[in-house]
């Protein structure tokens, strides 16, 4: 049976939130470490947008300063996501690890049924995955939450842990926000729309596709019940032993340099 890591959750900024994966991530390519299963939360609240977004265009950046809100690009792709009452895991794995498929959209399944089964324990139930959906133009926006894409985790129809994932050196890492409590209101005074009106139909159409495991369920979750069910859930759908180890201190050294760039303006306004 394979053995892989899993770092418990500790909270930090954005830019350490990310910098820290992607430091996982050059160490696992490099040998240094297992595969690796980490969560984690966010202190303060974060909106993250995806790597090909444009920042100033669609994030309103005075908004954020006034609420407290960071905001950080990703190395993964995708859309804006704020991160506030959520859990957030981390998986990084060689992409000829056999577990992972060489089709982003089945490895995500796979992932997704091994976060299911953690959510089971939990006693929350979800829907059966899918193949997502397409939505109109006119419904969309720079929020990753308004849409469902292929196989992620809904409940009522509802998407509540939405995900993405990188590809780079043969190395996999895939992020993802298990939401607790999903605030509509507060996602769209950080995103930027045309008009009021705009702003109202989307907040309307996005709280029909999104919510919270809290807001659909009314079961209240510890995070730490959470999260041991969760690493439960995987290892037994992935088949592996999980082995809990700290970050290493050369892990630690590269996040601080990694740092330097997801905090900076010339990284997060580059595009």
């Amino acid at each position: 049976m394979d053995k892989w890591r899993v770092v418990r959750s500790k909270s930090y900024n954005g830019a350490m939130n990310m910098a820290i994966d992607e430091a996982i991530m050059i160490a696992h390519k490099e040998g240094r470490v297992k595969p690796t299963l980490r969560f984690y939360t966010w202190d303060p609240a974060c909106i993250t947008i995806g790597y090909f977004q444009k920042l100033e265009d669609e994030i309103d950046l005075e908004r954020c300063k006034k609420l407290n809100v960071d905001c950080i690009r990703r190395i993964t792709g995708g859309r804006a996501v704020l991160h506030e009452d959520e859990l957030t895991y981390s998986i990084i794995v060689g992409e000829d690890n056999p577990l992972m498929d060489s089709s982003i959209t089945t490895s995500y399944k796979f992932i997704s049924e091994g976060l299911i089964k953690g959510l089971n324990l939990c006693d929350v139930y979800t829907d059966e995955l899918n193949k997502g959906e397409k939505i109109g133009r006119e419904n969309l926006s720079a929020a990753c939450f308004n849409a469902h894409a292929s196989y992620e985790i809904a409940i009522n129809k509802k998407k509540v842990v939405g995900s993405a994932q990188s590809r780079k050196d043969g190395v996999i890492l895939q992020h993802g926000s298990i939401v607790l409590d999903f605030d509509v209101n507060k996602l769209f005074e950080i995103i930027k729309t045309e008009s009021k009106e705009k702003k109202e139909r989307l907040i309307n159409f996005t709280a029909r596709k999104a919510s919270g495991i809290e807001n659909e369920t009314n079961i209240k979750l510890d995070i730490n019940e959470l999260e041991k069910n969760l690493i439960q859930g995987i290892e037994d759908h992935f088949n592996i032993e999980f082995i809990e180890e700290n970050l290493t201190q050369y892990e630690y050294n590269l996040a601080e340099i990694l740092y330097e760039k997801y905090s900076s303006d010339e990284y997060n306004k580059k595009r």
